[in-house]
């Protein structure tokens, strides 16, 4: 296996992990489900068949890459975990963003073991990566999700699949008895258990900070039915950033829809026609006259609320007061040159974008509601706002199919 460079001149040292640890606090259950998830995708597999990790050495300034490969087993995580140690304590590592990136080739493995790969990235603050051609599904999936950036905030998520690779999840059960006399109760006790394990997986990704809704799409299907991560609101659900991917030939009206979309998570529709364009100074007095209509409804009888009706009937200061509005926390977007206003028929929701005439990942959104103006329901992941650009549905990144499929 060839080393992949993340930049710089690296040295590579490969590591093949054979040892092996068994959780002893493990319940019976969990410890079949851990052997289910393997034995859904993979022959079982020996302790031979332990994932490789290949480290690649960080040149100055850049960041250490360990590439992950092949079943994911009991006792990975220890390995991983070493390594890592030991880059650490190489030191020099930055204090905001990644300090290490883990890059995944691998079909799956244990469960559990996924699971823990995944909080250990968490901690020590290491992103994820697919690359282009790779594959990461079912536990290595799991562990992928635990890709961390540090800030100055916090843990953020930095997971990167690059436009080629795969990322899947899936339902499973608990093989059942071969020798068991009564195979379809044999089969439904497993498909319980493995729901009851479901539970566990949605509870985990929500600590990853991970929207469930799309992993919970995968575990209500068939265990043989991989959901691949491929249209850009499951990227934007999942947190993911794309890598390689070429930016879309959209008009301007088409570009705002589509951050409607992705803002609204799917409730506005991909509809340009239904777009109207502003200019900047018609944009304020739309999103004034809403905070207006807010304060009208709940009788607020201030200096502001005042103000507020002046600027709308054609007082000055229509700037200053929109300034004012979003200083004081009310979801307003930054102005640009170019403003969209996107509204439902049945004027449940619409939606107001800024755009940037020459940056297209420069743009500012709010939701429209009976109830107020509101923040978006889903953000671009960090370092590529880019992806709204792309509509929600928008297959961005379709799976490659296998040789059998193909025939």
């Amino acid at each position: 296996m060839q080393p992949r460079h993340v930049e710089g001149e690296h040295m590579e040292k490969k590591v093949a992990v054979t040892s092996r640890r068994n959780p002893s606090r493990a319940s019976r259950w969990l410890l079949a489900l851990i052997a289910a998830l393997a034995a859904g995708w993979l022959p079982t597999p020996r302790s031979s068949h332990a994932v490789t990790l290949t480290t690649v050495a960080a040149s100055p300034g850049s960041l250490s890459e360990i590439r992950v490969s092949g079943a994911i087993l009991p006792g990975d995580a220890d390995q991983l975990a070493a390594t890592l140690q030991s880059i650490e304590q190489q030191g020099g590592l930055p204090a905001v963003g990644p300090r290490a990136i883990v890059s995944f080739d691998s079909r799956g493995g244990a469960l559990e073991e996924g699971m823990r790969i995944g909080r250990l990235l968490r901690r020590f603050g290491a992103g994820t990566l697919v690359r282009a051609g790779d594959r990461c599904l079912s536990a290595c999936a799991l562990a992928f999700v635990g890709g961390t950036s540090m800030g100055p905030q916090g843990a953020q998520p930095y997971r990167r699949l690059a436009i080629g690779g795969q990322l899947g999840f899936h339902a499973f059960y608990v093989m059942r008895d071969p020798d068991s006399r009564d195979a379809a109760t044999s089969r439904a006790r497993g498909v319980t258990e493995g729901r009851a394990a479901s539970a566990v997986i949605i509870a985990y990704v929500m600590e990853m900070g991970v929207d469930p809704e799309d992993v919970l799409r995968a575990l209500v299907r068939p265990p043989e039915d991989i959901t691949y991560i491929e249209t850009a609101g499951e990227f934007v659900s999942l947190g993911l950033c794309p890598v390689d991917l070429v930016a879309p030939h959209v008009t301007a009206a088409e570009q705002a829809t589509n951050v409607c979309t992705n803002a609204s998570q799917g409730v506005l529709p991909a509809w340009p026609d239904l777009i109207v364009q502003y200019t900047p100074m018609e944009a304020r007095r739309l999103l004034i006259g809403q905070v207006a209509a807010q304060a009208g409804k709940a009788n607020v009888r201030s200096g502001l609320a005042t103000r507020l009706q002046q600027v709308l009937r054609g007082g000055r200061g229509t700037e200053a007061i929109y300034d004012e509005l979003a200083a004081a926390g009310l979801p307003l977007p930054a102005m640009r040159a170019r403003a969209y206003h996107l509204e439902l028929p049945d004027g449940r929701m619409s939606c107001l974008v800024t755009l940037s005439p020459s940056d297209r990942a420069d743009y500012g959104v709010v939701l429209i509601t009976p109830t107020g103006l509101v923040a978006p329901r889903a953000l671009a992941p960090n370092g590529c706002p880019e992806l709204f650009t792309f509509g929600h549905d928008e297959i961005i990144n379709p799976r490659r199919l296998s040789a059998g499929e193909r025939n």
